[in-house]
Order: structure tokens, then sequence, then C-alpha cells
């Protein structure tokens, strides 16, 4: 039963009994509420056929089955820490409003917790009593400088960890600012207190605190692999329901699947590297393990963060493509399993924009930086002017595409767009800048103001015609754009092949 059987407590007990001199093993089970595993496999049976489901049918069953049995419900009869259940029931008055709450503080310890309805169960434990996680403070080799136990979860929660984890964080930087963002600290830690399986070895809860950089990780059921890295879903399974109900009651988490994008929207607004959620094997059950970046704010990072807020004018949208920035080393196909709900409709969208940040490669699956990103995030500006190949390069992909297109015909929108520039205004100088040079250089003529003609042998028929549509729809960068083809790249230097 301990090898095979996930989760533990479907066995409820194993028992010998012996009945007229004869020996039988009594089993009980009880429905845990969730997918039950034997040797690693999920079972569903039809008739007398009998096969292990899909990791498809599992997530479904999961999420539709009520979880009967819930650890943190159950009756646990434990002490529970005087200071700690003070604080959480002055937090409880704080976030709450009404006659119920407001009489809390005014209750003995023991009447409070019985008030707030979980008084002698394990998420009284959990929270207030002697269940225990640990402290692991490390020097920038990565060796341990402190490993401390603490008892009481909602130690981990309080704002004097938060402050605790600031502080030191700030004297290993030398940072005068908070180098975590608040909120995403505090749903962090939340998240791994509120999910974590603590009918296995108390859950085992342990902080980890780096120079640059902390670890918050806990033992978790096998199927919160499908919510790894979800950053933009609201997805979400509770297995602690009594627990998550007193959290929520602080006002310290909700349930409403928000958690996720708040750590990750959080990390980017501040500057910060996007968080990362890593799933290991830790014996019957997963280690889930959220690692989130502190330090200075990366200039870089907010100026892209907030050209992208003007670009889009939503913040949302905004997020998505900071991220495919940030992600643009990994497939698309890897990528769209963070995503879901609305958010995929944003997705696909920034995926597709052709004047966005980076261009979707699809036969490769790959994402690339368009020229502005790939130069802000290098030099901290909006432009950079070409080198010798690159505009070389630009001239004879831009001349082939408007010749074969276009007549020859050419606008700096469309220059821009085949050099991967975005249209502020020091980008705006520099297309006019190369287009000028161009023209000392006799490869393209100036037409009138904002149209320029790449010089062949070719003679241009109807021209006064073509130029009436120029005029009707200069906003749309008549005459009509080049078609923008799923090509590769060349090395190096962004434009497209």
């Amino acid at each position: 039963m301990n090898r095979y059987l996930d989760p533990q407590i479907t066995c409820q007990s194993i028992i010998c009994e012996n009945l007229e001199g004869k020996w039988f093993i009594l089993i009980k089970f009880a429905n845990p509420g969730g997918v039950v595993y034997w040797n690693n496999a999920a079972y569903k049976a039809a008739g007398t056929t009998i096969a292990a489901m899909t990791p498809e049918e599992v997530m479904q069953l999961t999420v539709a089955l009520p979880g009967l049995t819930d650890y943190s419900a159950q009756e646990r009869f434990a002490p529970f820490d005087e200071k700690l259940a003070n604080g959480f029931i002055r937090t409880i008055s704080e976030k709450r409003r009404g006659t119920l709450i407001e009489s809390l503080t005014k209750l003995p310890t023991d009447e409070a917790i019985k008030r707030i309805g979980f008084h002698n169960t394990n998420a009284q434990r959990i929270l207030l009593g002697d269940l225990k996680y640990r402290v692991v403070k490390y020097d920038y080799d990565g060796v341990p400088v402190t490993n401390e136990p603490r008892y009481g979860l909602f130690g981990l929660l309080n704002e004097d960890c938060l402050a605790e984890v600031q502080s030191w964080t700030k004297s290993q930087l030398g940072l005068t600012s908070d180098p975590y963002p608040f909120k995403a600290l505090k749903e962090g830690f939340a998240n791994a207190v509120a999910h974590a399986a603590y009918f296995d070895g108390d859950g085992d809860v342990i902080l980890e605190l780096f120079p640059d950089r902390l670890c918050v990780s806990n033992l978790c059921l096998r199927e919160s692999q499908y919510f790894a890295n979800k950053w933009f879903s609201r997805s979400h399974k509770t297995v602690n329901k009594v627990l998550m109900e007193a959290l929520r009651l602080s006002g310290i988490v909700d349930e409403l699947g928000r958690g996720k994008n708040l750590i990750f929207a959080e990390s980017l607004r501040n500057g910060m590297m996007p968080p990362e959620v890593v799933l290991e094997k830790g014996g019957r059950y997963d280690r889930w393990r959220l690692f989130l970046y502190g330090g200075a704010q990366d200039s870089q990072h907010l100026r892209i963060f907030q050209r992208l807020k003007e670009m889009y004018g939503d913040e949302q949208k905004a997020l998505i493509a900071h991220a495919l920035v940030l992600w643009s080393g990994h497939t698309v196909s890897s990528i769209r399993q963070y995503v879901d709900g609305d958010s995929s409709r944003m997705f696909a969208q920034v995926l597709s924009d052709s004047n966005g940040p980076i261009f979707y490669y699809q036969k490769n699956d790959q994402i690339v930086l368009r020229r502005w990103v790939r130069v802000l995030l290098g030099e901290g500006k909006d432009s950079k002017q070409l080198s010798p190949v690159e505009d070389e390069e630009l001239l004879e992909f831009s001349s082939k595409m408007q010749l074969q297109f276009s007549h020859g015909y050419l606008t700096p929108k469309e220059l821009r767009g085949y050099a991967g520039m975005g249209d502020t205004p020091s980008e705006v100088v520099l297309s006019s800048q190369i287009l000028k040079r161009w023209t000392v250089m006799g490869k393209i003529k100036k037409i009138k103001k904002g149209l320029y003609q790449f010089l062949s042998k070719e003679t241009v028929k109807n021209f006064d015609e073509f130029l009436k549509v120029f005029e009707t729809d200069q906003s749309s960068s008549a005459p009509p754009a080049a078609p923008n083809p799923t090509l590769p790249l060349t090395g190096g230097n962004g434009f497209l092949k």
C-alpha cells in the first residue's frame, strides 16, 4: 500500500483478524474525493474492462470531484501558539467588517478560534500549532549560513516574516528599496501554505533565501503539474478547503485563481525576471518549487513594458507581449500551456501582430525578437544605427519585396517594418536617415514626402492611378503593403530573408 497507493489517505487502516483459526487481512478504504493512483496510474472501468486513464481524463476528473476528504478539516487536538493566534485574529478583524468579526478581539483566544470555525482541526495546527517549516539562508557561494526550524505556518504569512525577507535581502545586495514586489512575495508564500500536501510529512514547507532570489517549496499532489507556470490562467484546485477558507477569511488569499497571474504581473511591473515553478520528485509526492527573483529594478525591462502598454493600451495584453519577449528562448508550443481562458485570445493576437515586439517563425515554432526590442534590451535605448552589413541586407531585402509586390515604392513605415523597428520618434528619425542615405547613393529616388521608389530597369505603369491610391489611404501605408510571408531569418540581424 505504501509503495503503490496514492493518495495514502485512501487507505484508512490495515488490520489482521482471526476467524475460526484462520487469519484475514482487512483493508479499509475511503473515497478521498479525488483521483486515486495505483503504481503511478489511475484506472477506469467499463464492464469487465479496466484501462489506465489519460492525463486529460485525470485532470477533468480531478477538477470535477468534490474533495470529500479534506485533511485540513479533520479533527486534531493540538495546542496553538498564543502569539500566532492573536496575530491571526487581529488580521481577520482588520480585513473584515461586521458584528461577528469585530467581536473576535474581545473574546479569549480559544473562543475566538472557535468562532472562526476551525478549532481543534488540522487547519488550526497547520497555521497556529506545532507544524514545522524551515527557513534556510545561503551566502553567495550557495552555502547555508542558517537553517532554522519554525512552527505554525501563519508565521510565514505575517508581515514580520515578509519584512524579514525584504530586510535580509536588502542587506545582502546593498539596496535601499525592497528587493521583492510585496504582493508577489505575499502571494507566493500563501500559495505554498494553501496547496501543500499536508497528509505526507506535514507538507514539508521550506523557504530558501539566496542573496538575489528566493525559493519557497512544498510537497504537492502529482496533478499539480497541470498548474505549473500557468501564469495567464485562472484554473485552480483546492485540496485543503477549510485551510483555504481560513486564509480567505483573513484576506491572505482568495479562491478565484488570480494568484498566479498576480505573482507574474507584479514581478514584471517592477522590472524583475519572471517567476518560475519547477516540479521535482519528492518521494510519494512531487515537490513544488516557486522561484522569485529580486534585486534592483531592470530599467530596460521597465522601459519595454511601458512601451508595450502604450502600444496596446491594455496592461494584460502588454504583460503577455512582455512575457513572450522574456520567453523568446522557448518554443511557442511549450509556452501555450501557460495560457488559457480569455488570455488565449490575447496571446494569439500578440503572436500574430506584425507590428508587435516579436516575429513568430512558425516553421521552427520559434519566437524572434524585433530589432527595437533587442536594441532596447542590449543598450537601453530605442534605436541604434545600422551596421554596414545590416544596411546592405536591409537594402537588398526591401528592394526585392517592394519591386515584386509594390512596383518598387516604399514608405518609411514599411522600411521600419522590414528593419524590425518600432514607431518611436528616434526610430522615425533613423528610418528617414536611412532613406536619405540610399537616395544619395542612387539606390532610390524620392517621389514625394513619405514616398520613395527603388530604381530599376522596369518601368512603372499607371503611376498617376497608383499615386491616387497612396494619397487616399496614406495612413495605412499605401501603396498596398507587401504580404507578410512566414520565411526563415538570417543569422544575427533579424531581417527577413
